[in-house]
């Protein structure tokens, strides 16, 4: 009776938000089950990943060698408990779920009506990327990002880095929201020791479970990827084909399970792209620290930071799976959260790119794959927009570090 008053209480507007929420995944499953078959991976690999397991008695990522860290695969078992004989209908049922107690969470269950602005943002963006955005892996260390970057905002910093350090275990681009958590805190010390134990449990698991070398496989695995389809740098690729030029192609990699491009030069290329993402993040980190000792807000630093840093990790990848539009959204969440100023270009260009992003996947994907002017046109305008949203975070960056130091004490004219 008591949970019931209390459910009753709750503002309608936290209700509404929730109904829109459903209604929005209900319609991209529809979609997604509508046409092409952005579905597939849960369909053919995640399920397969899932059953080999447990014909094989093996775990993924532990006893053998995995292209992701171990921890990627709870959501995995979930969707296999919610539904042992229908895998894709378990996967709906915890993904679409795991969204709506997300929205909760960052609405305080209804006593945080004040961020429904960012809620109706993310919302907007899910929908807009199309049924891809509730069909892959991202689901799950987007909504921990989400969580972690509240936590940052509430100032429950240790919260923060726990869900942030999670969420990298899963995929990778949350590691970019924990370098700027230690750039950002003033308490380092803590945020060593936070990493640290969070860590340990994770390793100690794995070590119980399974084997050194394959807790961090995925190192490997990813690093001998070559150029996804998608990505930024394969758009030189994607000109050239479109124009003619032979010996281009794309394929499919039955390893990796994606797209890639083969042609002169990519191999060097992809070779020296992750040397390149790094140098890129460490110039971030260096601008970052520069704005943090010149006395920059934290919120306003928190900000930039994180979006430079994502997108340092996105545009200068190999792979560039449509997804990873996601990331791009995690980390431009907290700049409509925090309110922070000069952030409406980012939030329009990122709802312009989500949209694109269901164009480029599913809807002309074979156009995209085979060179012609509409998909290849389509992705270069939504990675330009990816990359514009990149400069302008790093000029943003550039500024804070620019301003005076403002010292303890001084009077304001």
């Amino acid at each position: 009776m008591l949970l019931l008053k209390r459910l009753i209480a709750m503002p309608r507007n936290f209700w509404f938000i929730l109904l829109v929420a459903l209604l929005a995944q209900l319609t991209l499953i529809w979609f997604g089950t509508a046409s092409g078959d952005p579905f597939g991976d849960v369909r053919y690999i995640y399920d397969a990943w899932i059953s080999n397991m447990r014909l094989g008695s093996y775990l993924l990522g532990l006893t053998d060698p995995w292209v992701y860290p171990y921890p990627a695969q709870i959501p995995l078992w979930l969707a296999d408990f919610a539904s042992p004989n229908d895998y894709l209908s378990g996967w709906y049922l915890v993904v679409v779920n795991t969204n709506m107690l997300l929205i909760a969470y960052l609405l305080g269950w209804g006593k945080k009506m004040d961020r429904a602005k960012a809620v109706w943002f993310f919302i907007g963006c899910v929908f807009l990327i199309g049924p891809v955005a509730i069909a892959r892996l991202e689901v799950f260390s987007v909504a921990l990002t989400l969580m972690a970057a509240v936590s940052f905002y509430e100032n429950k910093e240790s919260r923060s880095i726990q869900l942030f350090n999670l969420a990298t275990w899963i995929k990778v681009s949350p590691f970019a929201s924990l370098v700027t958590v230690f750039i950002v805190t003033d308490k380092k010390k803590k945020f060593v020791i936070n990493i640290a134990i969070a860590t340990a449990v994770i390793v100690g698991i794995g070590l119980i479970f399974g084997r050194a070398e394959n807790l961090f496989s995925f190192v490997g695995m990813q690093s001998g990827r070559g150029i996804q389809v998608e990505s930024s740098i394969a758009v030189i690729w994607l000109i050239a084909l479109l124009i003619g030029i032979p010996g281009i192609k794309t394929y499919y990699d039955n390893e990796i399970v994606t797209f890639q491009i083969s042609g002169f030069g990519v191999t060097e290329v992809a070779s020296v792209m992750t040397i390149i993402q790094f140098l890129a993040l460490g110039i971030t980190i260096w601008l970052g620290f520069r704005a943090k000792v010149n006395g920059a807000d934290r919120n306003t630093l928190f900000a930039w930071l994180m979006l430079t840093a994502t997108l340092d990790l996105l545009v200068f990848n190999k792979v560039g799976s449509p997804q990873y539009q996601l990331w791009v959204v995690g980390a431009a969440f907290f700049g409509v959260l925090a309110a922070i100023p000069k952030w409406k270009m980012v939030s329009v260009i990122t709802l312009v790119t989500s949209a694109l992003s269901w164009l480029i996947f599913p809807v002309f994907y074979g156009s995209l794959l085979d060179g012609a002017p509409l998909g290849v046109g389509l992705l270069i305008l939504r990675n330009l927009g990816i990359i514009a949203i990149l400069v302008y975070a790093n000029l943003q960056l550039i500024k804070l570090g620019n301003r005076p130091k403002v010292l303890a004490g001084s009077s304001k004219t």
